[in-house]
C-alpha cells in the first residue's frame, strides 16, 4: 500500500512539473541581456543536455561538448539583426594581383578554390545568420573613401590597406582607437602578436583578424624540399625537432654542411638552373637577414610592458645579447651553401630539387602548388638556440590592415560586425587556408601543425612595419653579408635617431581626439 501510495505522489510530482515547465515556457518572457552578460557568454561553446533514464529514481545528467562550426550564432549574440544594412568594405588593389586583398572580404562566387569557396562561404553564412550584405569597393581608396570620411557619411564600415600605411593611417586622426569599441580584442580570431606589437599608451588605430588572408600569405617561414631531405636525413624527424624546440640556427647550419654537393667539382656552391646544377643547403633574398634576426627573438622596437598600455621604445642599444646573434648569423650567412639571391631563384631551386631549404614567404607555397612531383614540407624560422621560449616568424610589409573610419557612427554596429565577422571567418576560412597548405601546397600532416605554429607567432615589429629602423634594418644584412660585427657602435648610433622618431609619433597618436 506504501508503494503504491508513494508512486502517486511522483506521479503528481511529474505532471505538476511538466505543466509548470509549460507555462513557463509559453509564457513569452524576453530576457535581456546586459554588455556585461554579453561579454561573458561570447565563451561559451558547451552546451549541458540532461539525459532522463526511465527510472526516475536515478535521473542522471551528461556534459556534452558540442564544438561551434561557424554555421551558427556567437554565442551571446543570438540577439544581433542588422536590420538588412550593406556593409561596405574600401579595399586597396595592387598590379599584381596575388597580392589584391579584397578577395579576403569578398569574391564573386564558387569558383572550386577551397580557399575562395571558403570566404563566399563565410559571407553567405554571415548574411543570412545576420541579416545583412557585405560589398567591397575594390580601389575605395582612390574611389572616394578618403572623402567619405571627410564628409562623415559613414558610406564605409571599414577599409583595408598595406601595412606600410600603419604609421600614416594611425597618425591621420581618421580612425577610430580600436580599443574603445565594445570588442573583445583577447579572442584567438584576432592577431595577438599585432596587437601587442602595433599599440602603444593604450591605442589602437589598425589590426588584423582570422579574415587576412594576405596577411597569414605574407609571413616569412623555412620550407623544404622532402625528396632532398629525405636523401640524407629519412632517420630524423624535422617536425619533432620543432615541437620540441631543437629545431635551432646551429642545427639548420649542420644540415646545410650535410647536404650541400659540388656537382662540377669547381669547390664552389652556386645556383644554377643546369641540369649539373650544385644542391645547395639554403637559398633566399635578403629579407631572410631581417627573419633571422627577429627569429632570434631580437627587436627594433619594443615596448615598456607587454600591454596595450606599454610605450613604444628603442630595443637597439638595451636588448641583450643582441651581438652574440650577429655573430651566429655571420656564420650562418657565410656558410658555403647558404646563398642569398634573387627573389625567383628560391623557388626555383625547390622546384629543382637543387635546395633543401628556403627562406620566403608563405605565399611562394601556393606559387609552386601544382608542380609535377614537388614535395615540400613548412618550418618556422629556427630559434637561436635551446633556451629561447618561442619561435618568431616576422610578417613582410606586403600584409594587410584593417581600418574602422569615423565617419561610420554607430559604434555598437561596427563592433558587433568587428566580432563576428573575424570569428566567423577563425571557422570558415582560417581553417580552409590551412588545409589547402596541408593538402594541396605541401606534402605531408605535419605540415598544418607547423602552420599553426607559424601564424601563432608572427610578429610586427613597428620599426619594421612603419619603417622607423630603416638605417638599423639595412645594416643587419651589412654585417652579416661583410662578416663585421660592429652592433654595439651601430646599435647606439641608430637608437638614438630612433627614440626621437618613436617620440615623435607617440606624440601625435596621443593627440588625436578619440573620435568617440
Amino acid at each position: 500500500m506504501k508503494t503504491r501510495t508513494l508512486a502517486l505522489i511522483l506521479s503528481v510530482v511529474m505532471v505538476l512539473s511538466i505543466v509548470f515547465f509549460t507555462v513557463s515556457c509559453s509564457s513569452g518572457t524576453q530576457v535581456t541581456t546586459t554588455a556585461s552578460e554579453k561579454t561573458e557568454a561570447r565563451d561559451t561553446t558547451e552546451t549541458t543536455t540532461a539525459v532522463v533514464t526511465e527510472d526516475v529514481t536515478t535521473e542522471t545528467t551528461e556534459d556534452v561538448t558540442t564544438e561551434p562550426t561557424g554555421h551558427e550564432k556567437l554565442a551571446g549574440y543570438e540577439d544581433v539583426d542588422f536590420g538588412g544594412m550593406t556593409f561596405l568594405i574600401a579595399t586597396d588593389p595592387r598590379d599584381d594581383q596575388d597580392w589584391a586583398n579584397h578577395a579576403d572580404f569578398w569574391v564573386e562566387g564558387i569558383t572550386n578554390d577551397a580557399i575562395n569557396d571558403a570566404v563566399h562561404e563565410r559571407n553567405d553564412v554571415f548574411e543570412h545568420l545576420y541579416n545583412c550584405k557585405i560589398e567591397i569597393d575594390d580601389g575605395g581608396w582612390a574611389n572616394g573613401f578618403n572623402a567619405s570620411i571627410a564628409s562623415g557619411d559613414g558610406k564605409y564600415i571599414l577599409g583595408t590597406y598595406s601595412s606600410t600605411g600603419t604609421a600614416s593611417l594611425s597618425k591621420s586622426g581618421n580612425y577610430y582607437n580600436l580599443l574603445k569599441l565594445d570588442v573583445d580584442w583577447t579572442q584567438p580570431w584576432w592577431d595577438q602578436n599585432y596587437i601587442m606589437d602595433t599599440s602603444t599608451d593604450g591605442r589602437l588605430y589598425t589590426v588584423i583578424g582570422d579574415y587576412a588572408l594576405h596577411s597569414m600569405s605574407a609571413t616569412w617561414i623555412m620550407f623544404f624540399n622532402k625528396d632532398v631531405y629525405e636523401s640524407k636525413f629519412a632517420d630524423i624527424n624535422i617536425y619533432q625537432m620543432v615541437k620540441e624546440k631543437k629545431w635551432t640556427l646551429d642545427v639548420m647550419v649542420d644540415f646545410i654542411e650535410k647536404i650541400r654537393y659540388d656537382a662540377n667539382g669547381d669547390s664552389e656552391y652556386t645556383f644554377s638552373e643546369e641540369a649539373d646544377a650544385d644542391i645547395v643547403g639554403l637559398m633566399t633574398t635578403a629579407h631572410n637577414d631581417r627573419g633571422m634576426f627577429f627569429a632570434a627573438g631580437m627587436r627594433y622596437v619594443t615596448k615598456t610592458e607587454n600591454s596595450v598600455n606599454g610605450s613604444y621604445v628603442s630595443a637597439l642599444a638595451t636588448q641583450q645579447g643582441a651581438s652574440d646573434v650577429i655573430d651566429k648569423l655571420i656564420k650562418v650567412g657565410n656558410t658555403p651553401g647558404y646563398i642569398s639571391g634573387g627573389y625567383t631563384n628560391a623557388r626555383i631551386a625547390v622546384q629543382n630539387g637543387t635546395t633543401l631549404f628556403c627562406g620566403e614567404v608563405m605565399d611562394v607555397l601556393r606559387r609552386m602548388a601544382g608542380s609535377d612531383n614537388l614535395r615540400v614540407g613548412v618550418l618556422p624560422q629556427p630559434l637561436f638556440d635551446e633556451n629561447q621560449e618561442a619561435y618568431h616568424c616576422y610578417v613582410n610589409d606586403q600584409a594587410y590592415i584593417t581600418v574602422a573610419p569615423i565617419g561610420f557612427s554607430n559604434m555598437s554596429v561596427l563592433s558587433d560586425f568587428l566580432t563576428l565577422f573575424t570569428y566567423h571567418s577563425s571557422k570558415l576560412v582560417r581553417p580552409a587556408y590551412v588545409n589547402t597548405i596541408k593538402y594541396s601546397y605541401t606534402s605531408d600532416e605535419d605540415s598544418a601543425e607547423m602552420i599553426d605554429i607559424v601564424l601563432d607567432s608572427r610578429v610586427y615589429d613597428v620599426g619594421y612595419v612603419c619603417k622607423f629602423s630603416v638605417s638599423m634594418d639595412g645594416y643587419v644584412s651589412t654585417m652579416i653579408s661583410s662578416g663585421k660585427n660592429n652592433y654595439t657602435k651601430a646599435a647606439a648610433s641608430y637608437s638614438t635617431k630612433d627614440t626621437a622618431t618613436l617620440d615623435e609619433y607617440r606624440a601625435a597618436l596621443l593627440a588625436i581626439d578619440d573620435n568617440y
